[in-house]
């Protein structure tokens, strides 16, 4: 086994030429989401085909990472991974739609492991230690640190040896069906990149009035425009902490050049002058809009919504007890405690029950209906 660094576009056709005739391929990805650099950017490409580890760099100028596209795509050939979320949406949001996923960690929770990093569950499966991990570390930095070579390829290098131990593990071919089914769902994913930068959350409205978060919107909006094209994170132009600061206290801004944690190539009079301008812009713009001063953005339920909020919360716990509870006990004795939290979870009880259930997997709804012939339950209510 070696591990080949990939930089240029001679050596990645001679590697897609080679992986194209493979059945199967073990991948995972290293990337930034704005902690070392604006954005969510792809880093590096670890690929393995049971005999080679190939690490892609993607940020050498002399290699073009789409080549590897139509390989990633093809459905005939299986990709390997582990935890793969992340990885699916950046591949996505640079235009790649991988198919034929299988992630090891939907197996591991299906055969009733319990929710683990790769590190762990390689440790507790296979009786092998990965060693300290290098996942924090910066991975835009070049020449990679041979710390950092060696943890990129260890998080492929056992994903092959860790499905053959999980699906040996098996009893039946029943939970491998969950498996795929699972996993297939992974091919009718799409992301439409909308939230690849979301900023502005809604928990950051406690505490503001309306016109105070017509305001802190804008100056986010500031921040963020400065970060990207600056290709800085948006914490390390300013913080939010010092935003809420100036809310409170819009002289505060006098001091600019002298505030602490402030981009230095914006701590200075001329962005002082932009953010007062903008403040004294946005104010007016609250004003003409007719937003308070003083209601908060955060807005509590009314009586009327308190009380259906408490009649969906009466409904989702009587089906607990009354119907998902027993169900879920039996999955439990059969097939273990891990698996009956996977499949019916809070959240996925509280869709089903409130109607949610449009994309519930035939094998959930299966096995609903086989507990509650069993236990003399009905499933009509809970289930369209």
């Amino acid at each position: 086994m070696s591990i080949r660094y990939i930089d240029k576009d001679e050596e990645l056709s001679s590697v897609v030429r080679h992986l194209e005739s493979t059945d199967q391929i073990a991948i995972d990805l290293e990337f930034d989401r704005n902690r070392y650099r604006y954005g969510f950017n792809l880093c590096l490409i670890q690929l393995f085909d049971g005999e080679d580890c190939h690490l892609i760099d993607p940020l050498s100028d002399e290699i073009q990472t789409e080549m590897l596209f139509p390989v990633l795509e093809n459905s005939g050939i299986e990709k390997v991974a582990f935890a793969f979320q992340e990885d699916h949406r950046l591949l996505h949001y640079i235009g790649c739609r991988p198919k034929n996923i299988f992630d090891l960690r939907i197996a591991s929770q299906l055969l009733n492991h319990p929710p683990a990093s790769l590190t762990n569950i390689v440790e507790d499966v296979l009786d092998v230690h990965m060693g300290k991990s290098s996942q924090d570390s910066n991975w835009f930095k070049r020449p990679l640190k041979q710390n950092q070579i060696q943890y990129a390829a260890k998080d492929v290098l056992h994903l092959f040896d860790l499905k053959e131990s999980l699906l040996n593990s098996m009893n039946g071919s029943e939970i491998m069906k969950w498996i795929r089914e699972e996993n297939g769902a992974w091919d009718q994913i799409q992301y439409d990149g909308s939230d690849i930068n979301n900023y502005i959350k809604e928990k950051d409205k406690r505490g503001l009035s309306e016109t105070e978060w017509h305001v802190f919107k804008a100056l986010m909006t500031f921040r963020e425009e400065i970060a990207e094209s600056s290709n800085r994170p948006s914490y390390q132009i300013f913080s939010k902490k010092l935003i809420y600061k100036i809310i409170e206290d819009p002289s505060s801004v006098q001091n600019w050049t002298e505030q602490k944690g402030v981009f230095r190539r914006i701590k200075n009079r001329h962005y002082q002058n932009k953010i007062q301008k903008l403040i004294k812009q946005v104010l007016k713009e609250a004003e003409n809009l007719g937003l308070s001063p003083s209601a908060p953005a955060r807005k509590s339920p009314t009586s009327e919504e308190m009380n259906q909020i408490n009649l969906r919360k009466q409904k989702i716990q009587r089906a607990k007890n009354e119907f998902f509870g027993p169900i879920k006990e039996k999955i439990s004795e059969d097939y273990g405690n891990e698996v009956s939290t996977y499949l019916f979870s809070n959240r996925t009880i509280s869709e089903i029950v409130m109607g949610n259930n449009g994309s519930l997997e035939k094998y959930k709804r299966d096995l609903l209906n086989r507990y509650a012939s069993e236990l003399n339950l009905n499933p009509e209510h809970y289930l369209s």
